[in-house]
């Protein structure tokens, strides 16, 4: 679970973003969503981590520290690019090779494998990156810009592998542009303020 109290995310004493309070249970599948350069951006990276300027409390829960509090995924692709899918999926530690397997039958990859990932469609690249993310098993798996990432090109089995990785107990924070239907929670920031839908 995440819960997220009283932040204030700032620049230079100047608040830029409050959350007066954000849940996230654990099994769940959640948005954030706001126009463009409302800060659904910045308010993922604070909550990963890379963004340090900000008063308030962000609480994983978290009683395993062998597993990662969060990933974040963003429209940009992350992966080695004159490696095979293969060589990209068996990349991370044995630890999660199995459970990575798993996501990438599930992502449809089987046919992709040894294809370098340049030769892959973004759709296809944004994928992969996903099986490892979910793969990994983060306590919040995050997705900034969701809407961009995962189009109808891949959005059904973007969908298998989300509920998947929810029903093993994981939870989820996408953000978006548009409002994504059936999720278990939605916040939207408005005007620099984070409310619950």
């Amino acid at each position: 679970m995440l819960q997220i109290n009283e932040l204030d995310i700032i620049n230079e004493k100047r608040i830029l973003i409050r959350v007066p309070d954000l849940i996230l249970a654990e099994s769940s599948i959640n948005a954030l969503i706001g126009e463009e350069k409302s800060g659904k951006s910045l308010l993922a990276r604070t909550i990963h981590g890379l963004y340090p300027n900000y008063r308030g409390i962000i609480d994983f829960h978290n009683l395993s520290k062998r597993k990662p509090d969060s990933y974040l995924l963003t429209k940009e692709v992350h992966l080695l690019q004159e490696k095979t899918t293969n060589e990209n999926l068996a990349y991370m530690s044995k630890d999660h090779q199995e459970s990575i397997s798993e996501y990438s039958l599930l992502a449809e990859l089987e046919n992709d494998l040894e294809r370098t990932i340049t030769e892959l469609p973004y759709y296809k690249q944004k994928l992969v990156e996903l099986a490892i993310a979910c793969g990994i098993n983060p306590i919040l798996l995050i997705i900034d810009d969701f809407d961009k990432c995962f189009t109808n090109l891949n959005l059904i089995q973007a969908g298998k592998m989300l509920s998947t990785f929810k029903n093993h107990g994981g939870s989820v924070l996408l953000t978006s542009n548009l409002k994504i239907p059936d999720m278990d929670s939605i916040y939207i920031i408005n005007d620099g303020s984070v409310v619950k839908l």
